[in-house]
């Protein structure tokens, strides 16, 4: 029976149209930009799901890896705030 949903990996790369992808998990750091005390921090947020291209390497967060660095950042910004005791 075939797929009838939308593909989860992009069809092609902003950068070089290619359409070969590839799945990674790396790092991927978050420059702060709000709030002012926190602006030009970086959160580096480990273990994140990703689509890499193969012709040049252009890396596309995927639907999970983007709710992955999104908790992961309120819960930074939280911590270097000092509500999280």
């Amino acid at each position: 029976m075939p797929r009838t949903g939308t593909s989860r990996t992009p069809t092609i790369c902003p950068q070089c149209e290619g359409t070969t992808w590839a799945r990674r998990i790396g790092t991927h750091p978050v420059r702060l930009t709000e709030p002012a005390s926190l602006a030009g921090k970086e959160i580096h947020v480990h273990r994140v799901a990703f689509q890499e291209c193969h012709a040049c390497g252009c890396r596309i967060l995927t639907q999970a890896g983007r709710a992955k660095v999104e908790r992961c950042v309120t819960r930074g910004i939280q911590l270097f705030l000092g509500f999280l005791s």
